[in-house]
């Protein structure tokens, strides 16, 4: 996808309109209600209509979300999820957007060049909170499978375990010679469709070297993040990061969906066979090769932060009634979120919920569960992962991957077609957006991702 490179001129602007937008910015959202996993907040238009994919239209969005969350909660938490009760517009699905970034050696420059919301390497846009990203996850009943309310675990290791990736993964470049975006797929911040990544939520697969110049991937119900992943974010030593491979010269497809069987392009993620074969030629890689290139990480583990406070946001329309069931529905999908994602750490992280309440809850409306006076339910049936396009990240944002015979760059489509809901990520940014599914049947669109960065706590 092409790029969008930020010229100085160009970020002198976007710095003047930021300072407008501190002082002149839409008036916070409204408390409404405490619930066991998440706050609820009255939007005004403004969160709904946002433009999240352009620097002053995306903190015009998002310093509104802050500021009501501040009035109401201890600034505790590194990041902040935001779901909601109506689909975002432009087709994104899901996103994280970097607000500040301190961490070194992980290829944050490379998406300072690209991402229209982050303004360089090492950056700070919330001096007044420790938040250093948002995830915003959409229309909360995509992670419900279609006609059910059954939660769809494998979008949610999928879109949760994705999107707060994003916060450190995935940008680096290698040295070494020849291509040094080698590792790089949808939107230069996902993994490669070729590269071997042990089922990383942040795509690339699960790679066999059959050792006849073939290789053979099989489709992944869990994700789990590699070692190289871990090393990034800040979870793992490099001295025990195992090298990996990446697939070059792809050829003889033969279990492709695209025309006439030719090999998907890197940036394309699921595919819609059982397993995947390709031919190529095998390239090694150690973490020494992306060391040589981006430098060693800062803060390096074990000093790097492994436990993050997280706060849970439910943002919906004025006037609008959710079910003490949907209400249930929202707190399993947090709690799962969390277990999933602490589990795709293999334990090494931790997350903490800066909005769980242990205290009892009033109870609200009773009711069948679907039935809310509001909010766009357009989960529908989700697209064929047989499709041809990937999912597209959006500025600074992630999208879901699609098929192997994705022809976006931006993006993978997540879903098997079996009835999971799923996102797309557009070609926007590293911000890490995720194109919602559209209507029925629903598009998956994970967002690329805007990377986050770490902060350390205030005093």
């Amino acid at each position: 996808m092409p790029r969008l490179a930020l010229v100085a001129p160009f970020a002198l602007v976007l710095g003047l309109d930021l300072l407008l937008l501190d002082t002149a910015h839409a008036g916070p959202v409204q408390f409404v209600e405490q619930r066991k996993n998440f706050m609820v907040f009255d939007d005004d238009g403004t969160v709904e209509h946002a433009n999240w994919f352009s620097r002053t239209g995306f903190y015009g969005g998002y310093y509104p979300l802050e500021d009501g969350f501040l009035e109401v909660h201890p600034d505790d938490g590194q990041f902040i999820v935001v779901y909601s009760t109506f689909d975002l517009v432009d087709g994104v699905g899901a996103f994280y957007q970097s607000l500040a970034n301190d961490v070194a050696g992980i290829g944050y420059s490379h998406a300072a060049d690209f991402d229209p919301v982050i303004p360089a390497e090492f950056f700070d846009d919330t001096p007044n909170s420790q938040f250093i990203g948002m995830l915003h996850m959409n229309n909360w009943r995509k992670f419900i499978l279609t006609g059910t309310t059954e939660i769809d675990d494998w979008w949610i290791s999928l879109v949760f375990g994705q999107e707060l990736g994003h916060a450190w993964l995935a940008f680096p470049h290698v040295a070494g010679g020849g291509n040094t975006e080698l590792l790089l797929g949808r939107s230069q911040a996902h993994w490669s469709f070729y590269m071997h990544s042990g089922g990383s939520p942040v795509e690339g697969h699960r790679w066999t070297d059959n050792g006849d110049g073939t290789f053979t991937a099989a489709k992944l119900e869990q994700f789990e993040f590699s070692d190289l992943d871990l090393y990034l974010m800040g979870l793992m030593d490099p001295s025990e990061v195992k090298p990996w491979f990446v697939i070059e010269d792809p050829h003889d497809c033969v279990d492709s969906a695209l025309p006439n069987q030719e090999c998907p392009p890197a940036s394309s993620f699921l595919f819609k066979a059982d397993s995947f074969t390709v031919g190529g030629t095998r390239r090694d890689v150690t973490i020494d090769d992306v060391i040589m290139a981006e430098g060693e990480r800062v803060p390096a583990y074990p000093d790097a932060p492994n436990e993050f406070g997280i706060s849970f946001l439910l943002v919906k329309r004025p006037g609008e009634v959710l079910c003490e069931e949907e209400y249930a529905l929202i707190d399993e999908i947090i709690d799962r979120s969390i277990a999933m994602w602490v589990g795709q750490t293999r334990g090494r992280a931790s997350i903490i919920n800066r909005t769980f309440s242990a205290g009892p809850i009033a109870p609200g409306v009773f009711c069948e569960a679907g039935t809310s006076t509001g909010g766009d339910d357009t989960t529908g049936d989700p697209p064929d992962s047989a499709s041809d396009s990937g999912p597209v990240d959006p500025p600074t944002t992630g999208t879901a991957p699609t098929t192997d015979a994705t022809t976006s760059s931006s993006g993978p489509t997540t879903g098997d077609g079996d009835g999971s809901s799923g996102g797309v990520d557009t070609d926007a940014g590293c911000g890490c957006r995720s194109p919602g599914p559209p209507a029925p049947p629903l598009a998956l669109l994970l967002t690329l991702a805007a990377l986050s960065r770490r902060r350390r706590a205030r005093a």
